[in-house]
Parts: structure tokens; C-alpha cells; sequence
């Protein structure tokens, strides 16, 4: 019989094979990251490093990777949830024929190019074939981030380069599908190719292709009930306006669709993407999105760091120059090709070289796609370390990569765009964007009440462009019918605000009765966009200075706003009456009338000008 020791002593094992493993994995990932930040590196590279520096094959700090399958399995559920989400398939309306050409066009001739170059490193033919579709993948993640920060997105590089990202990642459901079927591929080209003859080979083809058939199928139907049930279940889950609700059922359908695509024989992955790819065409994608954020983010540096613990430093110093020789490869074959082929279809020359540089690495899901294929036997551990390493690399230079189209794009633009095409691939856009796409005002209208209402017919008639951000689905639903632009989502959700435009916005304007929202709206508005223009409502004037320390330019507080409209009423009624004389400290009777609203303004200074730092200050009531 266990003794009371013995059961404490078992309860610290525990602690120790999970907790503290997760501890180190997390703290060490962090300091890393904090490292990588300091040189302008990505974090993913990061969580990699970090990986193999504590991993089994290097300090072993945390040795024990069994006890993290589980937590690192459920990490790569919810980061294709989250990369799902993110898809927005609308990126492609303008052009829709060129981009999926250049996005399906530069996979596939990747996909082929790169087999016989694995074929060239030893590999066997299906093992050669998972490689290549591995490193057909860019990193969403990591080019994204590049290109937000500098803020191309809008510009036809980055819509081209946001294109061919998406169609990469929807060509994943394909690859996750079929490589279990190239591993039987291994298998029948070892077992029948002797025995059982050329016939027997030909049945086994028969049935690989009508099984693939079968899986296509069995996809296509996931994504058809996931269309018909969640988007429905999202909307019942809100009928109590509790977004935590709606998260908690965004991730169990995430989960759910997982485990329907295992009992399908397709992996979890392939399910919980499917399940983000739906969601991205509801409204509900932007607040769901941000929602699971941090949640993605953690379970994120925790997949791609027990990733980076696989790592063999010892393989990798025996194989130096195969890695070495690797990414020299996967950068000039991919670059080469997705530039070669988005200027065949219409890019010009520059843009076409800009591209093909920064989408050269591999990327997130190749890092999956190799797991998979290790797990299945296609790739020993040895070569899943070294294709590991040349990922690991690649994303560590993307930056690089980037930075040097950028460079040489003055000298592709002689090139200008192929003579077979009449028009570019973005035909009316310049660099700059398209002229519908340039700086014009706008502004972000948070609630559709009766004020938001009012902004937002004022609005119409001046012709200024907005966005409303509306949490009731019914309105949202009602006013995109009437063909506004409104979105869902929590104001206080940077995600929500990044979809709104908040980049580019002139003004922001608050009008939702809820305070902590508008408070925490005006923190994260102001952080990200230090310039821009809030003007926020309060119910109280002792909320005012609060929101105007947190980055608030002009508060409205309704109590006082209602007594100067009383107020108001009472002088035009009274107006012209000179027996009645108004009580001492209020307007006499000829005096204009001030708005019916009490602000908070910026204190002036010294010069008695306002200050021109955009930073939160302290303000007065006026």
C-alpha cells in the first residue's frame, strides 16, 4: 500500500514532467523572443531556437516531450483555427483569375520543381514528393507581419503577396489529405512492385486515386455542414450578448470539426482549419478572431518551440552543408518560380521580384506537413531535423529576403510586365494602391444606437467615408444588406479595430454605452494608432478624465450633454422675455448657446496653444 510519501512524492514527479517542463519551455521561449526582437527577427525562428537549445539533443532542460504531446498537439489544433479565421478569400475578388493562377500555379510548379531536387539529396520518390509540397508553403505568419508593419497590405505587392499566402493555405486541406495516401504510395512501391506485378500495380493505382476521391469528397462535405451549422450555433450563442460565449463555442466547434475529420480518417489539423476557413466568412470572424488571440499566440510559441526540440545539433553539424546547400535551393527555386510566374500572369516585373523573394522561405505549415510525414514514416529523423533546420534558417532571412527585392526592384522595373499580358495584374492600382484604396477621411463609428445613427446619416450627407462596429448580429446582418460597411465585434478588440481600418482612419468615435469598453477602446486605439482622432462618450463626468488619460481627445458625457439640452429648450423658450432673467451663473437670455454636449479637452500650454504631442494628457471639462 502506497504510503503518504510516496503519493507526495508521485504528486511532485507530476508537477515536474508538466508543470515545470511548461515553465521552461514558455520562460525560455521568451527570452529568447525578447532577443530575436532586439535584432528585428521573427518570433517563430525564435520559439525554434529555443527549442533546440533546451531540448533532448542539446542542454535537456526539459527532456520529457511525451508528457507535451498532447499540449503541443491541441497547440497545432488552434493555430489552424486561428490561420483559418484569418483567411479572407475577399482579397482575391479584384483579379480573381490571375491571383488563383499565380497562388495555385507558383505551389504546384514549386511542388514539381522541388521533388527531383529532394530526388537529387538521396530521397525515395514519395519521400522526395512530401518534402517538396512541404517546402512549397510560405509563412503566413512571419510575411505578414513584414508586410503590416509596413503597411503594403493595400498595395499591390502586399495584395499579391496576401493572395498567394491565402491559396497556399487553402491547398493545405489537399496536401494533409493526400499525404497519408503517398505513404501508402512508399509502401506499395516496396511491396508490389516485385510481387505482385505490373496489373497488381495497376489496381493499387486505381485505388489510390478512388480513395483520394473519397477524401476530396469527405472534405468537401465537412466544409458544406460547417457552413450550414456553425455560422447558426455562432449566432444562438449571442442572443445573451456574452462574447465569452461565443468564444467558448468558436473553440469547441473547433475541436468538434477536428475530431469529425479524424473519425473521416483526415487528421485533426485538417478539421479545426476547415472549421476557421467557415467562421472567416461570417461576420463573426474579426471579434473571434481577436478573442482567441492570446490564447493562439501561447499555444503557438508552445508548438513551434517542442518543434525546434526535435532538432539534432549534432545532425545538423554533420550535415552542414546539405542544410546549407538546402536553403540556397529553397531560396532561389521558390523565389525564382513565384516571381517567373506572377509576372507571367500579369504582375509587373518589380512587384513580381518583390514578391518572389518574400514568400521564398518555407513556412508554418510545411513544419506540419513534415511532422505528419515523419509520424507517417515517409522521413526518417534525420531528414525530418535537417528539412527542420533549413525551415528554421529560412524564416531567420526572410527579413533579408525582403528587404533585398525591395532593392533590386528599381532594376526589374526596365522589365515591366510580360508582353503576352495587356494589363497588369492589379490593372488600375499604381504602387501606391489602387486610386479607390488612396488616404481619404475616414472614420470608425463604434455602436449603432440611436447616436450612432445620427453620425452616421450626418456622414452620408458630407460624404465622408466610415466603418461602423456594431455587437448585435441582427443590426449587423440588417445594415450589410443595405450595403454598409459594418463589422462585429467588441470595439476594445484590437483585431476588430485592425479590420475597421484603425491604420488609416482619421477619427474614431465611441458612442457605445458601455464605459470599461470605451475605456479600453481608447487605450488600444491610441497605442496603435498615436495620431488618430477619439471622441468618446461617457455617462459620468468622473469617467471623462479617466478616458482622456487613456488617449480620449474629446469626451461627451451624457448627463452633462442632457442638461445643456434642457437647458437649451428652456432659453429658446424663453427667449426674447426680458422680464424673465436667467439666475446668476447661467447665459443671458441673447447669448449663443453653447452645444448641447461637455467635453473634455486637451489643456493648453504655456503659449496658451494646445499642446502637439498626440500622448494622452490630462484634459478639463468644458
Amino acid at each position: 500500500m502506497p504510503t503518504f510519501t510516496g503519493m507526495l512524492a508521485a504528486v511532485g514527479d507530476l508537477e515536474r514532467s508538466i508543470v515545470v517542463d511548461l515553465l521552461l519551455i514558455l520562460a525560455v521561449a521568451g527570452v529568447v523572443a525578447i532577443i530575436m526582437q532586439r535584432m528585428r527577427m521573427a518570433l517563430v525562428p525564435a520559439y525554434l531556437v529555443a527549442g533546440a537549445v533546451i531540448g533532448p539533443n542539446a542542454l535537456a532542460f526539459a527532456p520529457s516531450q511525451e508528457t507535451l504531446a498532447d499540449v503541443s498537439h491541441l497547440a497545432i489544433i488552434l493555430l489552424l483555427f486561428g490561420i483559418g479565421l484569418e483567411l479572407d478569400i475577399t482579397v482575391l475578388r479584384r483579379g480573381l483569375v490571375r491571383m488563383i493562377l499565380a497562388g495555385v500555379g507558383s505551389t504546384v510548379l514549386t511542388v514539381l520543381l522541388g521533388w527531383p531536387v529532394a530526388l537529387f539529396f538521396g530521397l525515395s520518390g514519395p519521400a522526395a514528393l512530401a518534402v517538396g509540397m512541404a517546402f512549397s508553403l510560405s509563412s503566413t505568419a512571419v510575411v505578414l507581419r513584414i508586410i503590416t508593419a509596413r503597411r503594403e497590405l493595400r498595395r499591390r505587392r502586399g495584395r499579391l503577396a496576401f493572395s498567394i499566402l491565402v491559396i497556399q493555405d487553402v491547398l493545405v486541406l489537399a496536401m494533409l489529405a493526400v499525404l497519408p495516401l503517398v505513404a501508402g504510395w512508399g509502401g506499395v512501391a516496396v511491396e508490389g512492385l516485385i510481387d505482385d506485378g505490373p496489373t497488381a500495380i495497376t489496381g493499387k493505382w486505381l485505388d489510390f486515386a478512388g480513395e483520394a476521391m473519397i477524401r476530396i469528397g469527405g472534405v468537401a462535405a465537412l466544409v458544406v455542414v460547417a457552413k450550414l451549422v456553425l455560422p447558426r450555433v455562432l449566432r444562438e450563442s449571442l442572443r445573451g450578448r456574452r462574447l465569452e460565449v461565443m468564444m467558448l463555442v468558436g473553440i469547441s466547434a473547433a475541436l468538434a470539426a477536428a475530431v469529425v475529420a479524424h473519425s473521416m480518417n483526415f487528421s485533426h489539423e485538417m478539421g479545426a482549419f476547415i472549421a476557421g476557413f467557415v467562421l472567416a466568412g461570417t461576420p463573426f470572424r474579426h471579434q473571434l478572431s481577436g478573442q482567441i488571440g492570446p490564447l493562439r499566440d501561447i499555444f503557438s510559441a508552445l508548438f513551434f518551440t517542442t518543434v525546434g526540440m526535435k532538432v539534432d545539433p549534432a545532425v545538423i553539424m554533420e550535415s552542414w552543408w546539405i542544410i546549407a546547400l538546402g536553403v540556397v535551393l529553397l531560396v532561389l527555386v521558390k523565389g525564382a518560380v513565384i516571381a517567373g510566374v506572377c509576372w507571367s500572369v500579369g504582375a509587373m516585373a518589380s512587384t513580381a521580384l518583390v514578391v518572389g523573394l518574400s514568400l521564398a522561405q518555407a513556412g508554418e505549415f510545411s513544419l506540419i506537413l513534415l511532422g505528419e510525414s515523419g509520424d507517417l514514416g515517409l522521413l526518417s529523423e534525420n531528414v525530418v531535423a535537417s528539412c527542420i533546420a533549413i525551415v528554421v534558417i529560412s524564416l531567420v532571412i526572410t527579413p533579408a529576403l525582403a528587404d533585398l527585392g525591395r532593392r533590386l526592384a528599381h532594376r526589374a522595373s526596365r522589365l515591366g510586365h510580360a508582353p503576352w499580358i495587356s494589363s497588369s495584374l492589379l490593372a488600375g492600382a499604381s504602387e501606391n494602391g489602387d486610386p479607390s484604396e488612396r488616404p481619404v477621411r475616414h472614420i470608425i463609428v463604434a455602436g449603432f444606437g440611436p447616436i450612432g445613427q445620427r453620425i452616421a446619416e450626418e456622414l452620408d450627407r458630407t460624404g465622408v467615408s466610415y466603418t461602423l462596429v456594431e455587437l448585435n448580429p441582427d443590426t449587423v446582418r440588417e445594415q450589410q444588406r443595405r450595403r454598409k460597411s459594418i463589422i462585429f465585434g467588441d470595439i476594445g478588440n484590437l483585431q476588430v479595430l485592425e479590420t475597421a481600418g484603425i491604420g488609416h482612419a482619421d477619427a474614431l468615435i465611441l458612442t457605445v454605452p458601455d464605459e470599461e469598453a470605451v475605456m479600453r477602446a481608447c487605450a488600444v486605439a491610441r497605442r496603435r494608432a498615436p495620431n488618430i482622432f477619439i471622441a468618446a462618450r461617457t455617462g459620468l463626468v468622473s469617467k471623462s478624465t479617466t478616458a482622456t488619460k487613456l488617449g480620449a481627445d474629446h469626451v461627451t458625457v451624457d448627463e452633462m450633454a442632457t442638461a445643456e439640452a434642457m437647458l437649451r429648450v428652456v432659453v429658446e423658450r424663453l427667449r426674447g422675455d426680458e422680464e424673465i432673467v436667467p439666475p446668476q451663473g447661467t447665459m443671458e437670455s441673447g447669448d449663443e448657446i453653447p452645444p448641447a454636449e461637455a467635453v473634455v479637452e486637451p489643456v493648453e500650454d504655456s503659449a496658451g496653444e494646445a499642446a502637439d504631442d498626440p500622448s494622452p494628457r490630462p484634459g478639463k471639462v468644458k
